[in-house]
């Protein structure tokens, strides 16, 4: 009876006696003899001077913690002068190499030193995993991680980095927003759009913020909306290699995305005009892609153009119409600005729409050539409306004209002055 127990409590014992044994792994208490005193300094040959201590705690508790100190310091010697850099990519060789051929990992190889390496965003002896919500390359981290660097005004002027206000922007966008204030960890933060370990500049066309590759990457959170983009005319025409065709960040920005009822985005339904025009009304776009022009001026000159204009959010935009991830040409049979769909586009806030609703130019140009009969009308009443405010100005001032004079002729003592 007595054995079970026995052998109960001698593995319970070896346990108990087995936990210590990894965090006293052969070589740590060596080390901290020295690197666990807090006034351990060293100091630089630029005269900087340097704290050598290791919290063990901390170390304890990182994603290393079960690891001897020689194994990250190989070269580490009781007693040791300075000891050669840590070398990572002995353990994360594909994320070495991928750091390498980065922005970062390129100016880190000249010996930049404000340009962060490993240790720079996962910490030193303090790694732990990136699900652990104290990991500083936690979801919810990663924002403060990268404006460590992406916030300071000297290494923001001396690489000519974007400024602190588009940086700022990010966190109150409706990405930074999520994350921050509800925290959402499915919410975009910056390695989603700009990668982890191998950051590029967006002009390079491996970078994953080049034009070109921006909707697949927004189309990872955004599947649905992507698939709808591809089939459409501007996600054609980006395959097909127009540089001009919009993409994702054009219509909805980059760091300063908004919710779409949001007054402040390019693509609340006050805005959307300009948003659109911005490619639109562009000579050298227009004509090099056959596009009807003035498409701007002609839809502000419009009924719902002029409602927009003063604050009716619900008269009918540029989405409304064409659509908005989805938009095609008129000519394709699935266009909902098609003429044989106008009717049914038109119905969504004309429930009585008809065949009639067809018939009619929706972007009337006001010239003697396009619409004679609407320039006609304009021009009257310009010239009316003009010609009775001039009209009035001048009765005005004869009526004026005709008091001062009437004062004058009967003087101080007169009627009129006594008056």
């Amino acid at each position: 009876m007595m054995r079970p127990f026995l052998a109960a409590a001698l593995a319970a014992a070896a346990l108990f006696f087995t936990v210590p044994a990894v965090a006293a792994t052969p070589g740590v208490g060596e080390c901290m003899e020295c690197h666990g005193d807090k006034t351990n300094e060293m100091t630089l040959p630029n005269g900087t001077t340097v704290s050598l201590f290791v919290d063990m705690q901390a170390y304890r508790s990182s994603v290393h913690g079960g690891s001897s100190c020689t194994t990250c310091h190989a070269d580490a010697k009781a007693p040791h002068e300075k000891l050669k850099k840590v070398s990572c990519g002995k353990c994360h060789g594909d994320a070495e190499k991928s750091y390498a051929g980065s922005s970062h990992g390129k100016l880190h190889a000249k010996g930049i030193t404000d340009v962060p390496g490993c240790d720079g965003c996962h910490g030193r002896h303090d790694i732990r995993k990136p699900k652990d919500p104290a990991a500083r390359t936690f979801r919810l981290n990663i924002v403060a991680t990268c404006l460590r660097c992406h916030k300071d005004r000297a290494i923001e002027q001396k690489y000519n980095l974007p400024d602190q206000k588009v940086m700022a922007a990010y966190e109150q966008s409706v990405h930074g927003m999520a994350s921050k204030k509800s925290g959402l960890t499915g919410s975009a933060v910056c390695v989603d759009c700009h990668g982890n370990h191998s950051i590029l500049p967006g002009d390079l066309p491996r970078s994953a913020t080049h034009r070109q590759n921006i909707p697949k990457m927004c189309g990872k959170c955004h599947p649905g909306i992507l698939e709808q983009y591809d089939k459409s005319v501007h996600g054609k025409g980006m395959r097909g290699g127009i540089a001009e065709s919009p993409v994702c960040t054009d219509c909805h920005g980059e760091h300063t995305i908004a919710k779409i009822h949001d007054p402040s985005s390019s693509v609340s339904s006050r805005n959307i005009p300009k948003t659109c025009s911005g490619c639109h009304d562009k000579e050298a776009i227009s004509t090099r892609y056959a596009l009807p022009k003035k498409r701007f001026s002609s839809y502000m000159d419009s009924f719902h153009g002029i409602a927009v204009e003063y604050g009716m959010t619900k008269a009918a935009n540029c989405s409304s119409c064409h659509g908005v991830h989805d938009i095609l040409p008129a000519a394709d049979p699935a266009s909902s600005v098609n003429k044989a769909n106008l009717p049914k586009t038109c119905g969504k806030c004309h429930p009585n729409a008809g065949p009639n609703f067809a018939k009619g130019d929706v972007h009337v140009e006001v010239s003697p050539k396009k619409a004679m009969g609407v320039f006609a009308v304009r021009l009257f009443y310009t010239i009316f409306i003009s010609a009775l405010v001039m009209l009035f100005v001048l009765h005005l001032g004869l009526e004026l004209y005709g008091r001062w004079n009437r004062r004058k002729e009967n003087g101080p003592g007169g009627k009129e002055g006594q008056s």
